[in-house]
């Protein structure tokens, strides 16, 4: 590999993180507001946006997201939990 390759080279696939954590927080019988939780990634962070009805519903869809990633062996830096609860 080049110089300019390794530098210019993603280091994360941002779409296929996305796509990762939608299917598995939308396939989790136990996450009921799924449709309410937005999921963005650029350059490997992770942001986590809308609203639950539970703090639980919040925290285990952080868990599932970091589960998820490292099951499939994706990189990225962090998730950014901005779920706010509403009950």
């Amino acid at each position: 590999m080049g110089i300019l390759n390794r530098f210019t080279r993603t280091k994360y696939n941002d779409q296929e993180i996305v796509h990762r954590i939608e299917t598995a927080i939308v396939e989790d019988p136990m996450i009921v507001d799924h449709g309410n939780v937005d999921i963005e990634s650029s350059k490997g962070v992770v942001t986590l946006s809308g609203f639950v009805r539970k703090s639980s519903q919040k925290d285990r869809i952080e868990g599932l997201a970091r589960s998820t990633l490292r099951d499939a062996g994706l990189k990225f830096e962090s998730i950014d939990n901005k779920i706010e609860v509403h009950a």
